[in-house]
C-alpha cells in the first residue's frame, strides 16, 4: 500500500474530471510518511468531494428525536436520519458504541458506513458555548449571533460566515478582529466599514478594496494609510465631508451609484497577483503569516509545509488536502472541518483526536476507523469497541479488503482505500454543501454526475412587501417593515439558493440605521453568492505580468492603467512570471509583487 519512492514527477489523469495532474516526489514522500496510496483524483476534485461532505448555510424545520423538541437544522425532517437536537446531541444521554456495526467482509466498506450514518443519531447543529445563538451552526464562543456560521469568539452578529474575534458584524464573509462590518469579506481589524473587501486595519470607511490602515474613505483601491479620500483622489477634510453629503448610503439609489462606481474603478486599475501577506515560498491566493505552502487557499496565521489546503489555518502543519480544518494540527490528510488532532486521514468533523481515519464528529479519541460521534475511546471500527490486538490484527484486512472489493459509484469511478467518502453517499444533497457554494452546477449537471440535488422548498408565506415598494432611504424606514415578508429582487430565478423572500430582525434594523445603510433588496443566500463573487476560485494558471513599462492593457477587457512610478524594467515589459487564481480570460489587469509594490506601496 505504501507509494513507493519517486525522483520525477508523475502525472495522472483524474478518475472524476478526467483531465491530467502531477504527483510530485514530495508528495510521494508524504504518501509514503502517513501510509497511503496516491490519490487518484486532481486536487480540485479532491476538494469538491470533500465539501460535499459538509452542509453549507441552510436550514430546515425538524424535531428533536430524543427530546421532541421542534428545532431548526442543517437536515429536514424528510430525511432519513435521526436527529437529534444541539443539547441533546452533544449529552451523555445516548452511547454511541450502542449503534455498532460488525465489520462485514461481504460488501464495501462504503455502503457499511452509509448504514453506520443512517443509524447514529447527527446533531440539528453544531456549536460549543453558545448563547442565545439558536439560528447559528458550527461556531464556537459566540453569543447573540443570528444565523451565523462556522464562526469562533463573536457576539451581536448576523447573516455572517467565518467570523473571528467579531462584534456588530453584518453580512460578513472571514472577517477577524472587527467591530460594525457591514458586507465585508476577508477583512481584519475594521471598525466601522461598510463594503470592505481584502481590508485590514480601515475604519470610518465605506466601500474599499486591498486597502490597509485608512480611515475616512470611501470607494478606494489600493491604498495604504490614507485619509479623506473619495475615489482614490485626496481631499482635505472639508472637502471630503462636503462630497460625503451626496455619498449618502442610507439612500438605495445613491447606493446602487456607489456600487457602479467603485466597481469601474476597481477594474481600472492593476491587481496583484495574489493576495499574499508576510509569507515565505508560498502559491495560492489569500495567505496570511505563512510558509512553504503550495497551491494554498485562505491558509492564515502560522501555516507551514502544506500543500493543497482549502480555507484553514492556526498553526497547522506538515499536510496536505485540508478544507475547513487546523487549529494547532500536523500530518493530517484529505479532511474536512477536524481541527487539534494529529495523523488525522479521510475524515470530516471532529477534534482532539489522533490516529484516525474515515471518521466523523470524532472527539479526544485515538486508534478508530470508519466511526461516527465517538468521545473518548480507542481501537473502535464501525463504532465497535475492540480490544487493541483484535484493533490491530482486524485493521490491515480491512484495508485490503476495501482494495479488492473496492465501491464503484453510478459513473464508474472506484473507491478503494485512500480515497475520501463517495459523493454520492454524502448526508446531503450537492447543493446543500460546501461544494454547491464554491464549484456550483446546474441541476442537470449534479444528476449527470449521480449526486443527489434537493428542490427548493414550497413555502406556504405570501410576499407582503416588494423590495421595489421599500422606501428609498433607511431614515424613512419605520418598524412596521419588521411585520413586512420583503420580496427578493432574484425572485428564486437564480442559482443561488434564493429563498425568494426574507424577514428583517430587530437587531438587524437597528444596525442599519446606526450604519446609515440602506435596506436590502436581496435575501441572505443571494447576499452570501454576491458577496463572494469579489474573490476568486482556487483554479491557479501561470501567466505573466502585464506591466508594459509606461502604459498595460488587457486586450481582452480593453482596460488600460497608464503607471505612476518607474519600475524595475522600465520601460519594456515586465518578464516576471506566476501563478494565480486570475484567469486570462479575467477584465483585470494583473502585475507581479514588484510592479504592484512600485505603483501603490
Amino acid at each position: 500500500m505504501n507509494s513507493e519512492t519517486h525522483s520525477t514527477d508523475s502525472v495522472q489523469a483524474c478518475q472524476s474530471c478526467k483531465q491530467n495532474f502531477i504527483v510530485e516526489p514530495e508528495d510521494f514522500e508524504f504518501y509514503k510518511k502517513i501510509d497511503v496510496p496516491p490519490p487518484t483524483w486532481c486536487p480540485l476534485c479532491r476538494n469538491m468531494r470533500r465539501e460535499a461532505w459538509r452542509e453549507s448555510h441552510l436550514l430546515y424545520r425538524n424535531t428533536c428525536k430524543l427530546c421532541g423538541k421542534s428545532v431548526v437544522g442543517i437536515h429536514p425532517a424528510e430525511d432519513r436520519f435521526v436527529v437529534y437536537c444541539r443539547e441533546c446531541w452533544y449529552s451523555d444521554k445516548w452511547d454511541s458504541l450502542d449503534y455498532g456495526l460488525d465489520y462485514d467482509f461481504n460488501k464495501p466498506f462504503f455502503l457499511q458506513y452509509r448504514e453506520l450514518m443512517e443509524a447514529v443519531p447527527r446533531p440539528a447543529m453544531t456549536g460549543t458555548s453558545i448563547v442565545n445563538s439558536d439560528f447559528s451552526h458550527a461556531c464556537v464562543s459566540c453569543k447573540n449571533c443570528y444565523y451565523t456560521f462556522w464562526s469562533l469568539f463573536s457576539e451581536d452578529s448576523q447573516n455572517c460566515f467565518a467570523l473571528l474575534f467579531s462584534r456588530n458584524a453584518y453580512d460578513s464573509y472571514v472577517t477577524d478582529n472587527s467591530d460594525h462590518a457591514y458586507e465585508t469579506l476577508h477583512c481584519n481589524r475594521l471598525y466601522k466599514v461598510r463594503f470592505g473587501y481584502f481590508a485590514d486595519n480601515c475604519f470610518d470607511s465605506s466601500f474599499l478594496f486591498d486597502c490597509v490602515g485608512c480611515s475616512d474613505c470611501f470607494g478606494c483601491v489600493n491604498i495604504r494609510k490614507q485619509k479623506y479620500c473619495i475615489f482614490n483622489k485626496k481631499l482635505s477634510k472639508d472637502e471630503y465631508l462636503k462630497q460625503m453629503e451626496y455619498w449618502d448610503l442610507g439612500s438605495y439609489k445613491r447606493l446602487e451609484e456607489a456600487k457602479e462606481k467603485f466597481r469601474a474603478l476597481y477594474l481600472s486599475l492593476p491587481r496583484r497577483y495574489a493576495h499574499i501577506i508576510n509569507s515565505q515560498n508560498v502559491t495560492g491566493d489569500i495567505i496570511r503569516d505563512s510558509k512553504n505552502c503550495k497551491s494554498c487557499f485562505s491558509a492564515l496565521d502560522d501555516v507551514q509545509n502544506c500543500k493543497y489546503l482549502f480555507f484553514g489555518g492556526l498553526s497547522l502543519k506538515d499536510s496536505y488536502d485540508v478544507t475547513g480544518g487546523g487549529d494547532m494540527s500536523e500530518l493530517m490528510y484529505e479532511i474536512f472541518g477536524v481541527t487539534r488532532s494529529q495523523r488525522v486521514f479521510l475524515s470530516a468533523g471532529g477534534g482532539n483526536s489522533q490516529d484516525a481515519a474515515y471518521c466523523n464528529w470524532i472527539e479526544n479519541s485515538s486508534m478508530l476507523f470508519g466511526c461516527i460521534r465517538l468521545k473518548n475511546k480507542k481501537y473502535c471500527i464501525l463504532n465497535k469497541q475492540y480490544a487493541k490486538e483484535e484493533y490491530e490484527n482486524l485493521l490491515p484486512k480491512i484495508k485490503k479488503h476495501m482494495d479488492e472489493m473496492p465501491y464503484m459509484d453510478k459513473k464508474g469511478r472506484v473507491y478503494k482505500y485512500g480515497e475520501f467518502f463517495p459523493t454520492e453517499l454524502s448526508a446531503y444533497p450537492f447543493n446543500d454543501s460546501w461544494a454547491f457554494t464554491f464549484s456550483p452546477k446546474t441541476k442537470e449537471e449534479v444528476i449527470s454526475e449521480g449526486w443527489k440535488w434537493r428542490e427548493p422548498q414550497e413555502h406556504s408565506y405570501k410576499i407582503s412587501l416588494e423590495p421595489e415598494n421599500l422606501p428609498d432611504h433607511i431614515r424613512d424606514v419605520s418598524d412596521d417593515v419588521l411585520k413586512e415578508i420583503i420580496g427578493c429582487i432574484h425572485k428564486g430565478g437564480c442559482n443561488e439558493r434564493c429563498t425568494s423572500a426574507f424577514r428583517l430582525t430587530s437587531e438587524e434594523l437597528a444596525f442599519y440605521r446606526k450604519m446609515n445603510v440602506a435596506l436590502p433588496r436581496l435575501c441572505p443566500n443571494c447576499r452570501y453568492s454576491q458577496r463572494l463573487q469579489w474573490r476568486n476560485g482556487y483554479n491557479l494558471w501561470r501567466r505573466s505580468c502585464m506591466c508594459e513599462g509606461k502604459q498595460s492593457t488587457n486586450g481582452k477587457s480593453r482596460m488600460s492603467y497608464t503607471n505612476t512610478s518607474v519600475h524595475f524594467h522600465g520601460d519594456g515589459s515586465c518578464p516576471s512570471e506566476f501563478e494565480t487564481t486570475f484567469s486570462p480570460e479575467k477584465p483585470e489587469i494583473i502585475y507581479c509583487d514588484q510592479c504592484y509594490k512600485a505603483e501603490f506601496l
